[in-house]
């Protein structure tokens, strides 16, 4: 899988390691473990298409430089809509509001459930809001990205256009089966396991996951900083302007997407595994008391 698709599979696999496994009291077919369950699916497959129209847009027979500093324009475009950390602050939130149900309530209490369920509804809807208030500003983004790669000179794609696309095609056909797994996988536990080892597997998750944000997230930010150096230098070689600054500044764009596309990468195994390692936690747990 080539480091640009890599960033396909991670949207659904981090979909998948940072799903809530939403507790609730009830069983019945409206309970709110089911309908966190729905809701997370949603999110995963989201990222999932997200991430392939991101990806499918890049095919494109045109010079890969130029293209690849095109993405970098259009992730520099969504950063500056803050949602990434706005959905940090839902993220640290539920870390803040489930550790507070942990002290409050004894282990394997109802209430303690409940309580942690009700944190990541809580989180659920922190990030919709996020997202419905980006929607357009991401949008803009990619018409944005789409007009700067279009306007690169004609280049050659390895492996042509065609193909391009259905190794991306192939790559979304496995993200959203990821999605599904852990679907079928949670919606189960909610009608039939106990639901505090439900919970538990998902504090093992974010445990697991933990090394991995704190590598990848530093990694990427690292990206963004060398990128804004390596345009301050062109600019400092290039005082006048003109086609040697733009080439200039092109490559340093191009050279952050390749940093960010090794980040990601760098970044797969970890994520893989913490993903299976959750779907088989919960498929261990005992069933729920009659």
């Amino acid at each position: 899988m080539s480091a640009s698709w890599s960033f396909l599979a991670l949207a659904a696999l981090l979909a998948v390691v940072r799903a809530s496994p939403a507790a609730a009291a009830g069983r019945a077919c409206s309970d709110p473990c089911l309908q966190a369950a729905r809701a997370e699916f949603r999110d995963c497959a989201s990222g999932a298409a997200g991430a392939f129209t991101d990806a499918t847009d890049g095919c494109l027979e045109r010079d890969q430089q130029c293209v690849d500093a095109c993405r970098s324009v259009r992730q520099d475009c969504r950063d500056g809509t803050g949602a990434s950390a706005a959905l940090l602050l839902c993220d640290v939130e539920r870390v803040r509001a489930e550790a507070a149900c942990r002290d409050r309530f004894p282990l394997g209490s109802t209430r303690r459930v409940i309580c942690i369920f009700q944190a990541q509804v809580s989180a659920f809807q922190c990030r919709r809001h996020v997202v419905r208030r980006v929607r357009h500003m991401f949008r803009d983004c990619r018409v944005e990205f789409r007009s700067c790669a279009n306007g690169c000179r004609p280049g050659a794609l390895p492996g042509g256009v065609q193909a391009c696309r259905a190794e991306g095609k192939a790559a979304f056909t496995a993200a959203l089966a990821a999605c599904r797994l852990t679907f079928a996988v949670t919606t189960s536990a909610c009608l039939e396991k106990d639901l505090t080892c439900f919970v538990g597997c998902g504090d093992a998750r974010d445990a697991c996951q933990a090394p991995t944000q704190a590598t990848l997230d530093p990694a990427l930010m690292a990206c963004t900083a060398q990128q804004r150096a390596a345009v301050m230098a062109c600019q400092a070689a290039n005082p006048s302007g003109g086609p040697s600054l733009d080439q200039c500044v092109t490559a340093a764009q191009a050279a952050a997407s390749t940093c960010r596309d090794k980040a990601v990468e760098n970044a797969m195994p970890g994520s893989a595994a913490c993903a299976q390692q959750f779907v088989q936690c919960v498929r261990g747990c005992p069933a729920a008391s009659p």
